[in-house]
């Protein structure tokens, strides 16, 4: 993938604040670099991702249009990358023990909406079964993506299934399975219509115990990536 600093396009309205444009697949922080900024998604999708000594690649998560990321101490735990081409608002990590009042709370709420996206991840791959993470999935997507009818996914499902947990082949098997259950239809890899979104809760809800327990990080290997 590209590793570029950003292409700066306008200023934010303070001083600590810039608008940066990256383009589809380029890097914006690498995992291990020096935390000097954070970031508030303006436009575009943004995903993280720990890669793993042995090659196994693990996604933390997905920021859409208003959610923040890049929220560390000292070195980020995850690299950043650009899903789609995105717009980022830019904030330095050390200004805001500087900033005015107003523009403080402003970014404490910001700072709160990330620790509720982390939560949220969390609650996601907690889910034990795969018909359970796959449906609190695109339950979870639709509403961050503010979907209505068709929903175009920009990720990939081998993104879903390394931010899932599962195999790419696990993946495409429970939608295809939750199609034919009426519950959604699929229009290409990618696009997506949810019909049955109480039956979707439910899934997402439910707890199977004579479902093994997989491990709520479980990385899979890039090398084995297109395989089931």
């Amino acid at each position: 993938m590209l590793r570029l600093s950003g292409q700066p396009t306008m200023r934010a309205s303070d001083a600590t604040a810039a608008i940066l444009k990256f383009r589809k697949g380029e890097i914006i922080y690498a995992q291990g670099d020096r935390v000097t900024d954070w970031y508030r998604v303006v436009s575009g999708t943004v995903r993280t991702c720990i890669i793993y000594p042995d090659g196994h690649r693990q996604l933390t998560g997905f920021y859409y249009s208003g959610d923040v990321f890049g929220v560390d101490r000292e070195r980020h735990a995850s690299s950043a990358e650009a899903v789609t081409a995105v717009a980022l608002t830019v904030y330095r990590a050390d200004s805001a023990a500087t900033a005015p009042r107003s523009e403080a709370d402003s970014r404490s709420g910001m700072l709160h909406s990330a620790l509720n996206n982390a939560h949220a991840c969390i609650s996601l791959l907690g889910r034990r079964t795969a018909n359970e993470r796959v449906a609190a999935f695109l339950l979870a997507t639709a509403r961050r993506m503010g979907g209505r009818g068709a929903l175009t996914l920009p990720m990939s499902r081998i993104d879903i299934a390394d931010h899932l947990g599962l195999t790419i082949h696990t993946v495409s098997r429970t939608l295809s399975e939750f199609s034919r259950r009426g519950l959604i239809t699929l229009d290409g890899p990618q696009t997506i219509e949810i019909l049955d979104s109480d039956s979707l809760s439910g899934l997402a809800d439910s707890h199977d115990a004579d479902q093994p327990h997989p491990s709520c990080f479980a990385p899979r290997n890039l090398a084995t990536a297109n395989g089931a």
